[in-house]
C-alpha cells in the first residue's frame, strides 16, 4: 500500500471519529437535560408541608417514604431531605455536613462528569478536524508529486474534502459549547435553588430538635413539669 493510500485511509478514520464524537456529545447533552429536569422540583412547598406535618406528628418513617416515593424520588431536594431525616438524631451540624457530601457525590457528581465530557468534546472537535485536514492535504499533495498530470477537478475535490474536516470539527464544537454553557448555567441554578429550599427544611429540623430538647426534661419530671408555665 502506498503512503498516500495510508494517509487517505487515516483521513477517513478521522471523519468517522468526528461522527462518533458528535453522537457522543449529543447523547451526553440529552442525558444531562433529562437529569436536570428530574432533579428539579416545581412545587417544593408541597413536599415541605407534607414532611413538616408528618415529622411533627412523630411519623419520621412516613416522611422518609414520601421523599423516596413518587413523584419526588428523583428530585435533589427529596433525596437530600431523606438523608437528613434518616440521620436527624446526629444533630444539625452533622446533618449539614452529610447534606453537602450527599449533594456533591450523589446528586451532581454524575452530571458534572458528563459536563466535563462535553467540554472535552468541544476541545477535541477542532483538533480532530485539523488533523483530518492535514492528513487529507498531505495525501492530495502526495498525489500531485507522484503523477505527471494533475486533474484540477480531482485536486479541488481533494482539497475540499480536506477542508471539510476542519469545518466538521468546528460544527461539532460550536453547538456543544453552547449546550455546555447552558447546562452549566442550569446546574448552577439547580444548586442555588436546592440550597435555598434546604434552608426551609433545616428550619423544620431545628424546630424538631428544639421540641425534643423541651420534651426531654418534661418526661423526666413527670406531672410537675406539665403544670409549670411556659
Amino acid at each position: 500500500m502506498q503512503v498516500t493510500q495510508i494517509i487517505d485511509t487515516f483521513g477517513y478514520v478521522i471523519y468517522a471519529a468526528l461522527a462518533l464524537l458528535a453522537v457522543w456529545g449529543v447523547y451526553n447533552a440529552i442525558l444531562l437535560y433529562r437529569s436536570l429536569n428530574k432533579k428539579s422540583i416545581d412545587q417544593p412547598e408541597v413536599l415541605l408541608q407534607q414532611v413538616r406535618e408528618l415529622s411533627f406528628t412523630g411519623k419520621s418513617d412516613a416522611a422518609i417514604a414520601v421523599c423516596q416515593g413518587p413523584p419526588y424520588w428523583h428530585t435533589a431536594l427529596a433525596q437530600l431531605m431523606a438523608v437528613a431525616l434518616k440521620n436527624r438524631i446526629k444533630g444539625i451540624a452533622k446533618i449539614k455536613q452529610l447534606l453537602v457530601m450527599e449533594f456533591h457525590t450523589e446528586v451532581i457528581a454524575g452530571m458534572e462528569n458528563r459536563l466535563a465530557t462535553i467540554s472535552t468534546i468541544v476541545r477535541m472537535g477542532p483538533l480532530l478536524g485539523l488533523l483530518g485536514t492535514v492528513a487529507s492535504m498531505i495525501g492530495a499533495f502526495g498525489r500531485i508529486g507522484g503523477s505527471e498530470k494533475v486533474n484540477p477537478t480531482d485536486l479541488a475535490n481533494d482539497i475540499s474534502l480536506a477542508l471539510w474536516a476542519t469545518g466538521a470539527g468546528l460544527l461539532i464544537a460550536t453547538p456543544m459549547m453552547i449546550l455546555g454553557n447552558d447546562i452549566h448555567a442550569k446546574l448552577r441554578r439547580l444548586r442555588d435553588r436546592t440550597e435555598r429550599q434546604l434552608q426551609d427544611f433545616l428550619e423544620i429540623l431545628e424546630q424538631l430538635e428544639n421540641q425534643g430538647q423541651r420534651s426531654a426534661p418534661s418526661s423526666r419530671s413527670g406531672t410537675v413539669r406539665a403544670v409549670l408555665p411556659r
